[in-house]
Order: structure tokens, then sequence, then C-alpha cells
């Protein structure tokens, strides 16, 4: 579990570097401390990822890792790309280990495991812990790599390191992650787990109005100054898995807090892409669109990265057809494998109107393309439309859209169609608002004075038994005539309680069931529900458990032990304390068990 953060020494490293491994793309950003005192926003960023294949230089390079067949590291991102298609061209490829897009997983597991195992392109199996530990081993390596061109002499204790993560992740998930960094080598002393949306809102809160495009119902003194004190923003963090979305207030100068807690789903802009390539599957065959992209790499990943381009720049008031390239080689395997030619399979499926083939381009009825973007865009904004009537919410008047995917035309537009009462602010370089902000959190995470439980936390206890509450099944008898309810769920938090950073949520005293005890055990669990009644309902998960020992010579009346829940950083803590002696027990949870 992590630490809290409380701001002391560990922050006044000399730089602060920040790593997003993204679902489709990974970067890295860092600061020095001089300039953070003198600019905020004075973030240096990586931005000269360049492919081989056609010289395209990105901001971000793809979360690709490429390993030798004995597991070694081989390349990240566009080379191993590049390398794994040469390997293909060489028939070698077999051997390798191919990892692509495989972020998500942490997203979609239930009961995350530390020893769970993922598939790769070749279908060799390796844990999913170890292939992420090497992608931030990488990015590490390469981030030291250019702080050392500019100053030398900087070692790893000089470095406080923040890793980013959806705010819609679990306690689990968090935990892989931070257990990959120490694997990768960063020390637990010297990392911090930074919520996406809370740090795209750090960094925008200190860039100038001229870096921000504003749109919707604007008012001057909202253009003048959009993060005012009092002001309440929805942000939405669109990447290419998740689309993550908080409610902020601007509560002082850089504070803010939480309004609800984070929530949102696996919607982002990899839902055009699988959209697109169900569309080309549909057509041809599923068959032979699987053995184009088995057979021919370098031709996919080709197709992929022309339309992560062009589906950026969709237009929703767009009308006629739409242009998408696509390469010769899948029309070749098609007509080979069927015997057919392409057109009449476009008339055999009555799009011969439709869909208009040239070479190596497909011209599409445009009304067919937006198609693509339903799943993304109208999910985001039916979840925003619950948000907005949430009581919560009310006086929420701002959109703060950033994410590798706010740059789609399609979403902007969906959404000024959608919440033209609200203004609609998108950061200059959108893409890489989260990473630039989690370098901000790095040097002050004390900007967040409170967050929204997104559940309910408790402890597992015995009460009285109460016939008309409690139901016979959890009837147990304690000593000679006592009767208790087993599997009580005693509420500490509430789902939606506001959690004031550092401070402790709730303290509840509790005693021993039998006079002899030498300590209490308590078993931690969470709930999806406010109001939960027993640990053993379906929306229950074990956390973890807090034992504290009772010295043997305290009366009965002082063998009392409060135990309090303190939020101090991104993850929970829990104390137990011996109310006579005042010795206080600290909980480490393993959410990964």
């Amino acid at each position: 579990m992590a630490h809290a953060c409380d701001g002391r020494k560990k922050h006044e490293k000399l730089l602060v570097a920040a790593i997003d491994f993204g679902t489709t793309y990974s970067g890295y950003a860092f600061s020095f401390l001089n300039d953070y005192k003198d600019d905020p926003t004075k973030v240096h960023v990586h931005t000269k990822w360049v492919s081989g294949i056609g010289g395209l230089m990105s901001l971000k390079t793809p979360t690709v890792l490429l390993l030798n067949p004995d597991k070694t590291f081989n390349s990240f991102g566009y080379e191993a790309e590049d390398k794994f298609l040469q390997l293909v061209e060489d028939e070698e490829h077999q051997k390798y280990y191919y990892f692509r897009r495989f972020k998500m997983m942490l997203y979609e597991a239930r009961g995350l495991k530390r020893n769970m195992m993922i598939v790769d392109a070749n279908n060799h199996s390796m844990k999913a812990l170890e292939v992420i530990a090497i992608s931030i081993n990488y990015l590490k390596n390469h981030l030291k790599k250019v702080v050392d061109n500019r100053i030398k002499g900087f070692n790893d204790d000089d470095i406080h390191w923040v890793l980013t993560v959806p705010a819609i992740w679990s306690d689990g998930s968090k935990q892989f992650m931070r257990e990959a960094a120490e694997m990768a080598g960063i020390k637990r002393e010297n990392l911090d787990i930074a919520l996406e949306p809370e740090a795209a809102s750090l960094y925008c809160m200190h860039l100038p109005v001229d870096k921000m495009h504003l749109g919707g119902n604007i008012t001057d003194t909202m253009r003048a100054a959009p993060f005012q004190k009092g002001t309440k923003y929805m942000v939405l963090d669109v990447g290419g898995g998740t689309v993550d979305i908080t409610v902020h207030e601007v509560v002082d100068k850089g504070k803010l807090k939480e309004l609800d807690h984070a929530n949102g789903g696996e919607w982002g802009g990899t839902k055009v892409d699988a959209s697109f390539e169900n569309f080309l599957s549909d057509i041809l065959g599923p068959n032979t669109f699987k053995k184009f992209k088995t057979t021919c790499p370098e031709d996919y990943i080709d197709m992929i990265r022309e339309f992560e381009a062009k589906k950026r720049t969709v237009q929703s008031n767009k009308t006629g057809k739409e242009t998408i390239k696509i390469p010769i080689k899948l029309i070749q395997v098609y007509e080979h494998d069927s015997q057919k030619k392409f057109i009449d399979r476009l008339k055999e499926k009555k799009l011969n109107e439709k869909v208009v083939f040239r070479t190596d381009k497909l011209r599409i009825d445009v009304e067919i393309v937006k198609s693509w973007f339903n799943d993304s865009c109208c999910k985001s904004v039916d979840h925003m439309k619950r948000l907005f009537r949430n009581k919560k919410n009310s006086g929420v008047n701002t959109i703060l859209l950033v994410g590798g995917f706010s740059e789609c035309q399609m979403l902007q537009d969906t959404l000024k169609s959608n919440f033209s009462d609200k203004r609609i602010i998108i950061p200059e370089e959108a893409g890489l608002v989260v990473l630039k902000g989690a370098v901000l959190f790095g040097h002050n995470p004390l900007t967040i004075v409170s967050r929204i439980a997104k559940c309910s936390y408790g402890i597992r206890v015995f009460r009285d038994f109460d016939s008309e509450h409690h139901p016979e099944s959890k009837r147990v008898q304690v000593g000679k005539k006592k009767f208790k309810c087993k599997d009580v769920f005693a509420k500490h938090v509430t789902k939606g309680q506001e959690l004031v950073i550092g401070e402790s949520q709730s303290e509840e005293r509790y005693t021993p069931l039998e006079a002899d005890q030498v300590s209490l055990v308590f078993d931690v669990y969470t709930s999806s529900e406010e109001k939960p009644l027993f640990v053993t309902d379906v929306d229950c998960t074990y956390v973890g458990q807090l034992e504290v020992e009772i010295p043997e010579n305290l009366d009965v009346k002082d063998r009392g032990v409060v135990v309090s829940m303190i939020f101090g950083g991104t993850e929970i803590r829990v104390e137990g304390k011996v109310e006579k002696t005042g010795k206080v027990t600290k909980a480490s949870f393993d959410f990964l068990q």
C-alpha cells in the first residue's frame, strides 16, 4: 500500500520526474526544483519519439514492448514496432515476446493478483508485473540519460518519481503499478502515485489563458480567470483505454477539492479503432482480416498509424464521404483467399454506394465513419449528463477536456452540442497535460485538500444478536450466555463522503470478545454500497488486516482499542491505538494476494 504524501523533505528533491504509462502511448516529463519555484509550468517533455518507418515523430511513443527469446529487454515503443517488423520479414519473430496495449488488463481484471499472466502477439505467456516493470525501467533509464546530458552528476536519490494512474482504478491496480515501479528500481520512498484527472487540474490551474482554447457559454470574467476561487468544473480525461471523470472546486489559490468521486469507464479512443477494424472484418470476413494482421504486420501497423491521425480530424458537421487509406495487401489477401473481387464483395454487402474503392483508399459514407465514434462519445456524454444531474455537482459550469484522445474533433463537437450551456476548456497540447501536471504533483502533493470516497470502508465485527434485524445464519454463541451476530460491517467511511487529506475520518472504539484476548484482529473491507450490512455481501471486498496487541495487565475496562482511518495520499491508511497506553499500530494492506 502507498505511503501518504505528506509534503515533507522527500518532495524537496532536485528533480521531479513523471512517467505516464498509457494504454496506447507512453512518455515522461520532468522539472528541476529551482525551475518549479520560478515558474511551475516550466516542465520538460521528451517529444522526439521517432519511428523508423516513414520518419513519424510524436509527443509520446507507443506502449509496445519487445523482449528477446530469453525474456530480456530488446526495445520499446516505435523501436519495438520497427524491430518486430524486421523480425517478421526475416521469419524470426515467433521466438520473441511482443506485447502491445496491455495496460487495460489492470482495469478489466477482477481480483487482480500479483502473479497474473498476460499473453503476447505470439501467444507466449509472461507475468504482467514483469512486463510492466521492464517497460517502466526503460522509460526511467531513457529519462535519466536525457537529464544526464543536460546536467552531470545526478543520482537516483536526487530524483522524486511520480507514476500516473486513472482515478477510476481500484486500490489493487494502483498497488500493482507501484510494485512494478519498485521492481523497475524506483525506491518506495522516492515514488508517488498521481491520479490523472487531478494532475491535469493542477497543471491547468497554472496555465495562462492564452494557452487554452475556451468555448461554449463564457463570460468576460470566466475568460480572464477560468480557475478563480469558487470555480467548479468537471475534468474529462479521455485516453486510449479509459475515460476518467472527476469534479473539482478551486477552494483557494493552488488548492483543489473533489466534489464527486472519480468515475468513468473503458470508452477511450481505442473503442474507435475497434469499430474501424470491426467494419473491415465484417466486409472481408474475420478469418481474412486475422490473416492480414498476422502475415502483413507492417501494413497493419501502417494502417493503424494512418487511422490514428485520421480519427482526430473527423468532424460531426461533415457530409459526403471520408477517405480512409488502407493497405493494398489487405485487398490482395481477401481476393486471393475468396477468389472474388473486392468491389463485388461491396455489392454483395450492399455497400457499393456507401463505400468506393480506389487503389489504396476507401471513400466511406461519413455517417458510417461517424458511427465508429458512438461507443466512446455517446457513453461519455450520457455519463456526464447523469453526473450533472447529481446535487453534489450543482453549479458546475465548466468542462476541462484533457488526455490523448481529447484532440478528437468528433468528441469536441459532441461535447459542444450536448453541453452548450457550459464553457469547455481545451488546454494547449491537451495530450501532455496529465504528464506535466504529475510533475507539479510530485513537487507539491498537498494541492489536493480533499477527495470523495469511491466506496464505503469498514471493519468486520460482532454485534449483540437482534432477531428482528439479524438473520439466524449469522447467530453465534460467545461464552455461556451471550449470542452475537457475526460478520457485521462496522462502517467507518461512507461512499460519497468527503475525505480531508491527512485527517482521521473516523474513530471507533472496539473491545475484546473474550477477557483473556491478548490482541484484537481487525479485518478491513470495502463496499460499493453506502449502507452495507454484512462483510459477506456480494458488494464487499476484503482489503487487509490490522492486529493490535493488548497488554495483559490491563483491567477489562481499559482494554479498548480505537481504530482510525486516515486518507493522506491517493490511498487509505488504518491505525489502531490502545486506549490506555496510547501505543499505535499501523495496517499494511495487500490488495494482490
